[in-house]
């Protein structure tokens, strides 16, 4: 019996070790403030955190359902400033989008889509390491919009087949003025 209750707290001491060994040495969490459908956000690593691995968190909520774009940029000035982002996430209700990484020179980006997400809380998750002798920096942006409901879709297509037949009556009562017993009144 004692050897496997050393054996359950060896495993459970592992585990827990290995869980510690890839958590982000800087984390925090910021809730953003959207001006109308979009918000920035940042963060800025000094010379003390060089080194380190960080995962900046970005939270927000939406009402209904709704699409998101973001972006992320970090630009590299020699190996003073600079960062080396891994991760760029949105994640919430059971659903995750990664962003998709492109380098030009000193210059590193991600951008992510995210159609149909749901009402609910979701999380932007920036993770990498700090690399440059100085620190270094991020900022992105993201918008968020509502997705129209079916309903109004379907009043939007059916005001559009509407319009569409009255203007076909209207061109139809035209051309019978125009020629109203079936024989063309206009010269050859």
């Amino acid at each position: 019996m004692q050897k496997h209750l050393s054996s359950l707290l060896l495993a459970v001491s592992l585990a827990a070790a290995g869980t510690a060994a890839h958590a982000a040495q800087i984390n925090s969490t910021t809730p953003l403030e959207f001006e109308g459908k979009t918000s920035t956000f940042g963060s800025a690593f000094d010379t003390a955190q060089s080194g380190q691995t960080f995962q900046e968190n970005f939270t927000f909520s939406t009402a209904g359902a709704s699409t998101a774009t973001s972006a992320v940029i970090s630009i590299a000035l020699n190996d003073a400033s600079a960062l080396n982002i891994t991760g760029f996430t949105l994640s919430g209700n059971g659903s995750s989008w990664s962003g998709t990484k492109s380098v030009i020179g000193a210059t590193q980006y991600f951008t992510l889509q995210a159609s149909n997400i749901a009402a609910g809380d979701y999380t932007l998750a920036v993770t990498g390491t700090v690399n440059g002798t100085a620190g270094g920096s991020f900022g992105g942006n993201i918008s968020v919009a509502a997705v129209p409901e079916a309903s109004t879709t379907a009043m939007m297509l059916g005001g559009l087949a509407v319009v569409g037949l009255a203007a076909m009556r209207s061109r139809r009562r035209n051309q019978q003025r125009q020629d109203p017993g079936g024989a063309n009144l206009q010269p050859a």
